[in-house]
């Protein structure tokens, strides 16, 4: 779909509900590095207003697009062999929120991506994906319980040991 640069800044805009609004000074020179590139081009035909140029994907900037959302897709893979570094630079003392933010965060990413995609995936998917995310979050729940049934007893004789020595 043809654009002029200003409907790419507001269309950023847009999608990450404001957070991210990229300034003239930041995209014009991002889309001539695509043209240069032959990502993307302009219209050859002169316009009435010669300044506002409309831009367009070439079929080598489709393939290009394909391939960076293979390396997307792959990211998960990557990211699990560097997280462990990022696990080591949580202090103890902020895990709690970490844990119950990124929690929540991560639920939001999935909802999100399943409800903005659903239309475009046949209904037998979805019910896969949806079942295996079921599977997913009865481990997590089984894992839960697991690990509160381990600190339970230890919790008891902290607070069996705490009331002994005000006594």
């Amino acid at each position: 779909m043809p654009v002029h640069g200003y409907e790419v800044i507001q269309d950023i805009e847009s999608r990450t509900e404001g957070a991210w609004r990229p300034g003239a000074g930041s995209l014009y020179p991002i889309l001539k590095k695509l043209e240069s590139e032959g990502l993307i081009e302009t219209d050859k035909i002169p316009r009435e207003e010669a300044t506002r140029r409309v831009y367009h994907i070439t079929p080598k900037g489709v393939h290009s697009l394909a391939e960076s959302k293979e390396m997307l897709t792959n990211f998960q893979h990557r990211w699990s062999f560097m997280r462990k570094i990022f696990i080591e630079l949580i202090d103890p003392e902020n895990v709690a929120s970490f844990f119950v933010d990124n929690s929540n965060r991560q639920f939001q990413l999935a909802r999100e991506i399943l409800e903005s995609k659903a239309s475009k995936i046949p209904e037998r998917d979805i019910e896969y994906i949806l079942k295996e995310y079921a599977l997913g979050l009865e481990r997590q729940l089984s894992w839960a319980k697991g690990m509160i049934s381990e600190i339970k007893p230890r919790l008891m004789a902290t607070t069996t040991h705490r009331k002994g020595k005000t006594q």
